[in-house]
């Protein structure tokens, strides 16, 4: 092979390859999360535990997962309880050229959005709850700043930050929403790691990836993989194959249609 023959199949793969990667973010036109709240189920008494907080990174070509992690938490949730689940999807003033998805560095303003107090969970949209995530919000912190699982050996954080319990306050100084809209979302992480003490791990089973699921075990499903994903949210990007852990996706999803579920947002005067 030529040098030239080699420069030009070196940039072929570059131009396929980065046009994967890289998607043009949509125009911001939200200053602020969109509220689900679940409230109290007809007929039951309130609990009187605190509303259920849960930041949702999300993007408009993930409408089908965002409905079916929604239908997981309505299904999977106390009756007896609030649950507050906050759309996190074209926020205006993130700087988002570079990001892996049309929602990383959503999670790193968790803290501001939520008032800078109280506990909140963060999630990933291509995931789906198997428990009740009350079990979540409610678990010991140990004096931690926010709970995740160990990070994969190749990741650049000790931590994986796609599910988080996070004390608002403890990370609202660490985390601010100038940073969390302008800096990498690598650098705001490992400024997190660099503090003794700031995280706390989480059990395994609130964020079990892909093949790591396991049927009455596992508490939060988490699909990771772009190529397995049920809802085939790229196909002009990739060829996607069909797993057994997500035909539990597939089961939550026929499960919404036969009810006839919609994501309701509710009004600013209803969610305060």
């Amino acid at each position: 092979m030529t040098i030239a023959n080699a420069v030009e199949r070196t940039a072929k793969y570059l131009r396929r390859n980065l046009r994967k990667t890289y998607r043009a973010p949509p125009a911001a036109s939200r200053s602020g999360p969109d509220v689900v709240r679940l409230a109290v189920a007809p007929g039951v008494a309130p609990s009187g535990k605190p509303p259920v907080r849960i930041f949702l990174g999300t993007e408009p070509a993930q409408y089908r997962a965002e409905r079916v992690f929604v239908w997981s938490v309505e299904t999977a949730r106390d009756p007896s309880r609030v649950y507050e689940i906050h759309l996190m999807k074209d926020l205006e003033g993130f700087r988002r050229r570079w990001w892996t998805t049309g929602f990383t560095n959503y999670r790193l303003g968790v803290p501001h959005f939520a008032g800078g107090g109280g506990r909140a969970i963060y999630n990933d949209v291509d995931q789906i709850y198997l428990s009740d995530p009350a079990e979540l919000f409610d678990l010991g912190m140990g004096g931690h700043g926010f709970l995740a699982i160990a990070a994969e050996r190749r990741s650049g954080t000790p931590f994986d930050s796609s599910v988080m319990l996070i004390d608002c306050a403890r990370m609202a100084a660490v985390w601010t929403l100038a940073e969390a809209q302008t800096a990498r979302k690598s650098a705001l992480l490992n400024k997190a790691a660099a503090n003794p003490g700031l995280w706390g791990r989480l059990a395994p089973e609130w964020n079990a990836r892909d093949a790591e699921y396991a049927a009455g075990r596992s508490k939060l499903l988490h699909y990771t993989r772009l190529r397995t994903q049920p809802w085939q949210p790229f196909p002009d990007l990739y060829v996607y194959r069909r797993t057994p852990e997500g035909e539990v996706w597939h089961a939550l999803e026929r499960a919404a249609d036969a009810a006839g579920y919609q994501v309701r947002v509710t009004p600013p005067a209803e969610a305060a």
